[in-house]
């Protein structure tokens, strides 16, 4: 197994392993701008995720553009 595909699978599992425990972001403070903690913290994880996904895009299509077939 190549060893990008092993890291892009971990950028993947990132965020969604973040999102899943609720639990830990399920509270009201800190507030920022007047949004609640469990608002801003999925809406900050929503670009983070988005940039993580794209990482792993980027190297699962790099290795595809090398000329090496999945």
């Amino acid at each position: 197994m190549d060893q990008r595909y092993v890291i892009a699978g971990l950028l993947l599992a990132i965020p969604t392993a973040v999102l899943l425990a609720v639990p830990m972001y399920n509270r009201m403070n800190p507030q920022l701008l007047g949004l609640p903690f469990f608002y801003w913290f999925q809406a900050v994880w929503l670009v983070i995720a988005a940039v993580l996904y794209v990482t792993a895009g980027l190297l699962i299509t790099s290795r595809e553009k090398d000329g090496e077939s999945a």
